[in-house]
């Protein structure tokens, strides 16, 4: 593999995988020391461990992190348990991840050749895993028609869809604005050329090329109107956005079995949920899932959403989740810095925590009656970072690199990091998960 073609992999992953609110504001405080470690398997009935894994310990820093995350699983695994409603198993729920390599934030470099033949490959290994779903981010304006290489754009995504549908894998799209002057996305927009109106006119024009053109199964209208108006610096109040919503919806042809829906992260101002909710014009809602909040705030909204849809007859969807590595005080009345927070995610050492994330989404999945659940850093399915080995003085670009190298080379031979060895048995049996106590 050439040096070019390297960077240019680099790029992709840099800025395919991209985090809610990255562009927060607000500094964490320290995690105070803790004097001893948790002892591995630590409550080990609800501990998901994949089979024949060696787990490492638990760095004295991170101590109290995870323990605290642990116990917030183990005290909404609880409510999990004694819910009776919903399917006994999570076999109906496509099971997905993010397509890393499609990710509209990387701009042109989508449109070299050698890109198509990498998601081929990731597709093909998703597939053998039991993954039966991508997410594929289409970022507003790529398919603008004065946006530099539109058509070519498009071209890109028909061939993603036509790729997946070709292995029988479900397609949820979003589509929301790009990541322009962040350290996410080299694509520059001038965000102070647009208003909320054409904003909003711009990204419905898009979402209508999309269902006419692309034609993925599930069509997300919005999701984070926070991180919108973050990036953009526009105003986007819930009656903006619900009625952005409701007309977009209206205009979209459905006669070729597109789902439509919209929705937010768990941990945005529930006004724009209840603004959607009970849409008439929206198939599903869609959920972002990333903290857990204090005493599991976030998750309960998650499930209380669901809830609701359901009882409105809507399908609910969750197109991004991830453990997301922090304690609620780090949060404050945001994500926090982000970019610190997700350095957090590249150690071995907090793999059977992902595996028991994941695994309690599954539960979730079942017990909420969910159509369509994506997990969100599907690098981690084919490798981490051993922290011991690892220098703790490099940028977050060099610690990307590193786990860029390490999973595109598991990728490209066929392996699997433990988590993603697991992932089958935990999407075809949510008891493996958490036995009977």
């Amino acid at each position: 593999m050439n040096k070019s073609w390297l960077i240019l992999l680099i790029l992709v992953i840099l800025t395919g995988m991209l985090a809610p609110g990255c562009r927060r504001a607000g500094q964490p405080s320290a995690l105070p020391a803790q004097s001893s470690l948790p002892p591995t398997g630590q409550n080990n009935q609800t501990t998901t461990v994949p089979p024949n894994e060696t787990v490492p310990s638990v760095p004295q820093e991170y101590a109290q992190l995870y323990s605290g995350l642990a116990s917030e699983m183990d005290q909404f695994q609880l409510k999990l348990d004694l819910m009776s409603s919903g399917r006994a198993t999570a076999d109906k729920t496509v099971f997905a991840a993010e397509l890393l390599y499609a990710n509209g934030n990387v701009g042109e470099g989508l449109l070299n050749p050698q890109v198509m033949s990498l998601n081929r490959l990731m597709l093909d290994r998703f597939q053998s895993m039991g993954i039966k779903g991508v997410v594929v981010a289409i970022k507003y304006p790529l398919l603008s028609p004065d946006f530099p290489r539109s058509s070519e754009f498009l071209k890109f995504y028909k061939e993603i869809i036509a790729e997946c549908h070709s292995r029988n894998i479900k397609v949820l799209v979003e589509v929301g604005a790009i990541f322009s002057g962040t350290p996410y996305s080299p694509v520059q927009v001038d965000w102070s050329k647009y208003t909320t109106q054409t904003f909003l006119q711009g990204l419905e024009d898009q979402l209508l090329l999309v269902a006419g053109q692309v034609q993925p199964d599930y069509l997300t209208l919005a999701n984070e109107p926070v991180t919108d108006e973050g990036l953009t610096k526009l105003q986007i109040t819930p009656e903006a956005w619900s009625s952005f919503i409701n007309s977009t919806a209206n205009r979209i042809d459905r006669s070729h079995g597109i789902l439509v829906g919209a929705g937010t992260g768990t941990w945005e101002n529930p006004a724009y949920m209840n603004s959607i909710i009970n849409m008439p014009g929206l198939d599903y809602i869609d959920l972002h899932i990333y903290p857990m909040g204090t005493d599991d705030v976030y998750l309960d909204r998650a499930l209380s959403y669901s809830q609701t849809a359901a009882g409105n007859g809507k399908r609910v969807t969750v197109s991004e989740c991830w453990l997301y590595k922090t304690l609620p005080q780090e949060l404050g009345s945001s994500l926090g810095n982000a970019e610190m927070i997700m350095d957090r995610d590249y150690y071995s050492f907090w793999s059977p925590l992902d595996a028991r994330f994941i695994g309690m989404v599954v539960s979730l999945a079942a017990k909420a009656d969910m159509d369509f659940v994506s997990f969100f850093w599907s690098r981690y399915f084919f490798a981490y970072l051993d922290y011991q080995a690892t220098p703790h003085n490099l940028t977050t670009a060099e610690m990307n690199r590193l786990i860029t190298q390490a999973s595109m080379s598991s990728m490209q031979k066929g392996n699997l990091s433990p988590l993603g060895q697991y992932l089958p048995k935990l999407f075809s049996n949510p008891a493996l998960i958490y036995p009977s106590k």
